[in-house]
Formats: C-alpha cells, structure tokens, sequence
C-alpha cells in the first residue's frame, strides 16, 4: 500500500511539472509564428523595395512611354525613389526629363518634351496597375513642371484627340488621383512647321481633389475629365493667331469651382504690326482690330459641364473698362466674296453649346477710324464711351431656344464724348432670315463733335448745327431693313473744303456749300412747325459685317430726312 501511494504521488508530481510546462511552450511557439510572420510582413516590401529600387528607372520609364502620348519617347530621372507598403506605394521622383525618341522625327509627327523638378506619388495600387489596367493613387505633388509640344499646324487649338488613333502605345484604362496638386506649371505649344509658338502658360497652380481620367475621355474629343473640385491660379496665357499677327493675353487668372468663378484680371488682343504694316499684308480691305485692356469675370460657371462636354454654362459673364479700337483702310478693294456671318449664324454654327444667361459690360470704350479711298491727309474717326450693356439669352442650347429665342442686347453710352445713347437690340435665334428689331435714341449733342469723323470721308465739314434728339424704330433680317428715324435738328450749316481738305475754298466750293444749305440741305426739322419722319430702307452688303448694317439702315433714315425720299424711293435707289 505505502509502495502504490509513493507510486501515485510520484506521477502526479510529474504530471504536474508537465502542465506547468505547456503554457511556456505555447506562449514560446505563438511568440515564434508571430515572429515569422513579422519578419514574412516586413520582409515582403524589403525585398520588393530592393528589387523595385534596383529597376526602377525601367519600370517607372516603361510605365509612361506605354502611352501614346509619349509613345516612342525617352525618360531620364535624375533620382527615383520608390517605398513599397501594404497601403501602396510612395514614389519620389527628381530632376526628371522626357524627350521624343530618334524615331519621332519629322513636321508631321507630335513631339513632346516634359520636365520637373521633384514629384510626389503616395498610394500607388500596384494592384490597379496589374490587374485594372489603372493608376491609382492617393495624393500627387508636382512641383515646376515644363511642358512643351511640337505639332503640325492646326487649324484651332482644340484638344490633339483627333490625332491619338495615328500614335503608337496603349493607353490606361483609367487614372485616378484622391488630391492632386501642381506648382508653377508652364506650357508652350509650337508649330513644327515654322517654329512659332502657339500657345503658352506661365506659372500655373492647381489644386484638385477626386480626379478621374478614363480612356473614354482621351478620345472623346469634347470630354476633358472628372474631378469633384478645382482651384488654381495662372500667371499668363498667350494664344497666337492670324498666321502669328495677332496674340491673345489673358493675365492673372483664377478659377474655384466651389464659387463657380473664373476671373481674368486683364485681357488683351494684340496686333504685333502697325495698322497700315498688317493691313498692307492683304490685298483685300481688311480690319486691324486691337483690345488694349478689359477684365473679364465668370459667376455661376458650371465647371462639370465643361469638363464632361466641353460646354461653356455660366449665369454670367462680365466684362469690365473694354477699350475696343478699330481701323480700316478704305484705298484697299472690297472682298466682295466674304460674307461675314449673323448673330443666329454664329452662335448656331459654334463646335460648344454656349449658354449664358446674362452678359453685363461696365464702362466700355470703342473707336472706329477709316481711311477714305481719297486724298485726305488723315483718317476719320468716330468713338462711344462709357458703353454700359446688357445681353440676355446668349445661347445656342436647343433646350433653351424652344422654349425662348429671343437674344435682347439694352445698352447706352455716349457718341464722341457727348450724345447719349439708349440701344435695344433683339434677335430671334431660331429665325433662319436673322430677323432682328432695332430700336433707340440719341440724345442732344453739338454736331460739330462729328466733323472728325466727316471730313475725311466726305469733304465736306459742318460749320453748325445742333442734334436735339433722334429716335429710330428699325425691323431687319439677313437681306434687308426698313423702319422710321425722328431726328430733331436745327441751324444746320455745312461747308465744301478745298482740295487739300483745308478751308481755303475758292468760287466754285463758295456757291456749292450756299447752294447745298439753300437748296438740298434742311437747316432745321421741324420746319415751319412740320416735323419730317425719315423712311428707313437698306439692303444689307453681304459682304461686310453687323455693325456696319446698322449704321447702313441708320444713315438711310437721315439721308431721307435731309432729301425727302420716301422708303419707296430709297428702294428704287438701291436697285
């Protein structure tokens, strides 16, 4: 029995010293796997970095010459860096060049050269690389990027897409970046025929968060891309045009799309030559036009629209201190084969739907000056100031147009720094003839303030005379126009000049300008208590532009006023 119980104890003690010794070896044997998988966790992107690190110049350049874009292109990086983790991939990248290959050679071919200084990529999904076809990540940082494109002349700087089918390359299915940001970017864009810059962007900065690029967009030709909010600011932009003559400044601009704003501090369109250095470049009677300042402002702009169909939506568009200037050169010949377009013409025959539900000019400036084809020694000129204006329904939107076609232009200024002016326009867009109603007045002003503008063009000067006021009420389309002008004058007086345009007239100008004030020229309406009503008539030159038709049917109303010629005579006129 003594033997049995020292037996029990015994087993029992051993028993005991192996459950106090299990606990240890499972604690021992968790610590060891959780170990391993450690060093498997930590491992993994060790040696993935080693490797991704050891190629990655090849595996980065071959990530953007897939592209068609820069297809046949080659990359040079100054440093790269990429650290791999579970969460993605952060690629640092410095001093990095892309440069069109030996085998993009030639003026028809679209060369690409691409700087930056430094990029930040974090979350890159090599997933969505592999499997997706995609580039995805998190956050991008580029920083003084240098963009420069060589292409075959176009006819507009629209999107290149048209082109894409011809490269070579594949594109990704989509990118996508959660925040984007861009830091002093600069973009020029030069014919590859003559060297001559086309476009360029100076110091552009861009914030953006939820950015989306698909393939879809790249040959869509209206569509850009997809992005839930946008805001940045640019230095200059310059468009040049015209065969180069002419270049299009547009300075300090800035766009949000959280205040759906653009706003461009200054805009300029600028001749490079002289007016009689460019207008002597053509055969044909051509107009040297140049916008010395204006500032212009987006509100209401919908962002989404333009990004996704290339469709210009704003509430409104204003256009502050425009000083328009105008000259032509009237010893030059007619083109008599061009024919300018109308309003209705214009907006319908737009490549983007435009929908603007008010545009609004403050304090704007316009001058008109015309070499006569004759020996005067100077031009005529003719100025508005102070031109305020109000233009509802500018749109060639369908939706819009069915339910309202009426363009309605209410604007006043001042004529050569006296005269004010009240004018209401209306179009109807959806008329196939551009029916358009005219309607205004001209308040009182001396008229001699218009002999500047007389002179030179007719030799004949005004010694008095004093407009009180003029009313016109004029109906007109494509083809013609006809209507009534009420203009109140009195002590009206004209002079012939001599034939130097001086005012040294000999016998013969002497009894032209009595005989014009006593026979043919009315000195006053009303007269003897009779106010004479002018008719309107005029058919519209094909050839020359809107503004030209306006005055035309303008000047056909005072023209009947002074000579009595009813609206039936001024037809029988014309033909």
């Amino acid at each position: 029995m003594a033997a049995f119980l020292k037996y029990a104890y015994i087993t029992f003690k051993f028993d005991l010293e192996k459950m106090k010794k299990k606990p240890n070896f499972l604690l021992k044997t968790i610590i060891l796997v959780i170990v391993v998988l450690l060093l498997v966790i930590e491992g993994v992107p060790f040696l993935i970095n080693l490797y991704l690190n050891a190629n990655a110049e090849r595996i980065v350049g071959k990530m953007i010459t897939r592209t068609r874009d820069f297809g046949g292109h080659e990359v040079n990086f100054g440093n790269i860096r990429l650290d791999y983790n579970y969460r993605g991939t952060l690629l640092h990248l410095s001093d990095v060049k892309i440069s069109p290959g030996e085998e993009i050679t030639g003026k028809n071919k679209i060369r690409l050269n691409l700087s930056f200084d430094e990029a930040s990529l974090t979350g890159f999904s090599w997933g969505a690389f592999l499997i997706n076809n995609s580039i995805r990540l998190d956050s991008a940082f580029i920083q003084n990027v240098k963009i420069e494109s060589i292409t075959p002349p176009l006819d507009s700087l629209d999107s290149e897409k048209q082109n894409r089918s011809g490269r070579e390359g594949k594109d990704y299915d989509q990118v996508s970046v959660s925040r984007i940001r861009v830091n002093q970017a600069s973009f020029e864009n030069r014919d590859s025929y003559t060297d001559s810059t086309r476009l360029s962007v100076k110091d552009l900065f861009v914030f953006g968060e939820t950015f989306i690029l698909t393939r879809e967009d790249l040959n869509d030709p209206n569509a850009l891309f997809k992005i839930n909010s946008i805001e940045g600011y640019m230095d200059q932009a310059v468009l040049h045009l015209n065969g180069y003559r002419n270049a299009v400044f547009a300075n300090d601009l800035s766009f949000n799309t959280t205040d759906e704003k653009i706003n461009i501090d200054q805009v300029r369109f600028e001749n490079k030559l002289s007016k009689y250095g460019y207008v002597n470049q053509f055969e044909k009677e051509t107009d040297w036009i140049e916008l010395e300042q204006g500032s212009v402002l987006l509100e209401g702009m919908d962002f989404q629209a333009y990004f996704r169909e290339g469709s210009v939506k704003a509430q409104k568009l204003r256009v502050d201190d425009m000083k328009l200037v105008l000259f032509r050169d009237k010893r030059k010949p007619e083109d008599l084969e061009k024919r300018p377009k109308m309003i209705h013409e214009i907006l319908r025959e737009l490549p983007l739907t435009l929908d603007l539900q008010e545009v609004e000019v403050r304090n704007g400036y316009v001058s008109y000056e015309e070499r006569p084809e004759n020996e005067a020694p100077r031009a005529g000129t003719i100025f508005f100031d102070e031109i305020n204006a109000q233009i509802s329904g500018v749109t060639n939107s369908s939706e819009h147009l069915e339910n309202n076609d009426e363009m309605v232009l209410a604007a006043n200024s001042r004529l050569m720094g006296k005269g004010l002016i009240d004018l209401k326009v209306t179009y109807f867009l959806n008329d196939t003839t551009g029916k358009f109603l005219m309607e205004g007045n001209i308040g009182s002003m001396d008229l001699l303030n218009l002999n500047q503008m007389i002179e030179p063009s007719t030799k004949v000067t005004l010694r008095n005379g004093t407009l009180n006021s003029l009313f016109f009420n004029i109906v007109a389309n494509d083809i013609e126009g006809t209507g009534e002008v009420i203009v109140k004058y009195e002590d009206l007086e004209i002079e012939i000049l001599d034939k130097d345009f001086g005012y040294d007239q000999n016998i013969f100008q002497k009894i032209g300008s009595f005989l014009a004030n006593k026979l043919i020229i009315k000195s006053q309406n009303p007269e003897d208590g009779e106010l004479k009503k002018g008719g309107v008539y005029y058919p519209r030159d094909q050839h020359k532009f809107i503004f030209k038709y306006w005055w035309e049917l303008i000047l056909s109303g005072l023209k009947s006023t002074l000579t009595g010629d009813t609206e039936e005579d001024l037809r029988r006129k014309a033909k």
